[in-house]
């Protein structure tokens, strides 16, 4: 499936933003994923929102870390978020 570039490219940003939203909530946000432009004018058109809630979970969740290792990613915002 990844040998088509669009597709990649979609699936790609599409996990990006999840793993965004999932290590903000492990931070204490709430947080949504809006869709602010219709699909038909540009594929990359959704918006986090984070609002401070509460307090943090645990620094670093099993998931986001297993994802990350499939995935062979490093998000910048983990490093951000957890001072590294």
């Amino acid at each position: 499936m990844l040998k088509y570039g669009i597709i990649k490219e979609r699936i790609a940003a599409l996990l990006t933003d999840a793993l965004r939203a999932n290590l903000l909530e492990q931070q204490g946000y709430e947080t949504q994923i809006l869709e602010f432009i219709d699909m038909e004018h540009t594929p990359k058109n959704l918006l986090i929102r984070a609002v401070k809630k509460g307090s943090m979970r645990p620094k670093h969740s099993a998931d986001i870390s297993t994802v990350e290792e499939l995935l062979h990613v490093a998000p910048t915002l983990d490093k951000l978020l957890n001072n590294e």
